[in-house]
C-alpha cells in the first residue's frame, strides 16, 4: 500500500475570508487522506512592541490589544475546530505569540508537519500588507509544500 502524500498538514488561520477558505480546504483534504491537522493562529506581539517603542502606544494598551487578539485569535481556532469536528477530523489548535511566520514555521518544524496551507494574498501588497508580507515570507522559509488557496 502506498503511504499517503502528506501525513501532518498546518493550516494558517486570521481573521481573513482566505484563511477562512484555506480552513474549509484543509480540512477536506485532511479527511481524504487521512493526515492530522493543526490549526495556528498567531498574536503578533512583535508589531504591538513596535508601537510601543516608538510611543504609539502605551504599555496599558499593548496589554489590551493583546488580550482582545489573543481571544478573537482563539475564537477562530474554536471555529475552525468546530468545522473540522463537524468534519469528522481531528484538528489541534495552536495559539502562538510573536512574530507570526516565525511562530507558523516553528510549529511546522515541531510538529513535524508536511503540508501548510495558507489563504491567498497579493504579493503586490506584501510591502503595505504586513499580513501579505509575512504570507509571502513563510512561502519563501518553508521547507515543506505550501499550498496557497484563494
Amino acid at each position: 500500500m502506498t503511504p499517503p502524500a502528506f501525513e501532518h498538514i498546518l493550516v494558517l488561520v486570521d481573521a481573513s475570508e482566505a484563511s477562512l477558505r484555506a480552513a474549509e480546504f484543509a480540512i477536506r483534504l485532511a479527511g481524504q487522506l487521512p493526515a492530522r491537522l493543526t490549526a495556528v493562529s498567531v498574536v503578533d506581539t512583535d508589531t504591538l512592541r513596535k508601537l510601543m517603542s516608538v510611543r504609539i502606544l502605551v504599555e496599558q494598551e499593548v496589554h489590551e490589544f493583546e488580550s482582545e487578539l489573543e481571544r478573537s485569535q482563539t475564537r477562530h481556532l474554536d471555529h475552525v475546530s468546530q468545522m473540522a469536528r463537524k468534519a469528522g477530523v481531528q484538528c489541534e489548535a495552536v495559539l502562538g505569540k510573536g512574530v507570526c511566520h516565525s511562530a507558523v514555521l516553528h510549529e511546522q518544524k515541531a510538529r513535524k508537519a508536511d503540508l501548510m496551507v495558507l489563504g491567498g494574498f497579493h504579493s503586490s501588497l506584501t510591502k503595505m500588507d504586513l499580513n501579505a508580507r509575512e504570507h509571502q515570507i513563510i512561502l519563501d522559509e518553508a521547507p515543506c509544500p505550501v499550498l496557497v488557496i484563494k
